[in-house]
């Protein structure tokens, strides 16, 4: 966007430099700018948080950089660095051909103590590895241009989300992705990732006993 073709003007408190042309539309995007998918002015996101409750949030458009999502007026790259740190997803009411909404969930072993495979290599660990070890402890969207080894280096970093809830990413650690709808479990090796699909068959059957009550 090309600031110069528009005037500026304040709105809810920012300086703002709406689309006069009718391209009106809020951009949803990762902290570093990649692309997730666009509402138009006035539609909806569906927020789920960590604890899984979900929210429908109107989005205003105010110029294509800022937007009020719900009650709250954020710049998009701020937007997309709270719900990092809260560990919430989100996705477009109404989905368009284009959109992305993927994410990732990370798990650790509940008791590393009363687990004897804990940051072992899968080798160590394929004969006891067990889903019902393990618990969520993060989630987080997923743009098409992140891949498992730039999770590792940002869950490893000073700083990265939830360092006050869970420890850095780790041998022995599931990461869960969900990229166009299908989902796909990879355990932390020592080198690398172990695709582990009988994790998500185990954790689909946890759930669905828990459901049953």
């Amino acid at each position: 966007m090309r600031m110069s073709n528009f005037r500026p003007q304040i709105i809810k408190g920012v300086v703002a430099f709406p689309n006069e042309e009718g391209n009106r539309e809020v951009r949803f995007i990762d902290t570093k700018y990649n692309r997730f998918f666009s509402v138009p002015d006035g539609a909806n996101i569906i927020l789920t948080n960590f604890e899984g409750e979900k929210r429908i949030l109107p989005c205003e458009y105010i110029d294509d950089y800022h937007a009020q999502v719900g009650n709250v007026v954020y710049h998009i790259c701020q937007f997309a660095e709270v719900m990092e740190a809260a560990g919430a997803i989100y996705s477009p009411e109404h989905p368009r051909n284009g959109d992305k909404a993927d994410y990732y969930e990370v798990y650790q072993i509940r008791n590393l103590e009363l687990t004897p495979y804990a940051f072992c290599s899968y080798e160590s660990a394929k004969k006891n590895f067990n889903a019902a070890d393990y618990q969520k402890v993060y989630q987080a969207m997923l743009s098409p241009e992140v891949d498992l080894a730039d999770l590792f280096i940002k869950h490893n970093r000073d700083g990265r989300p939830f360092g006050d809830r869970m420890h850095s990413l780790s041998v022995s650690d599931v990461i869960v992705t969900k990229r166009n709808g299908e989902k796909k479990a990879f355990y932390v090796d020592d080198f690398g990732f172990k695709a582990v699909p009988k994790f998500l068959e185990k954790k689909k059957k946890i759930n669905f006993d828990k459901e049953r009550g």
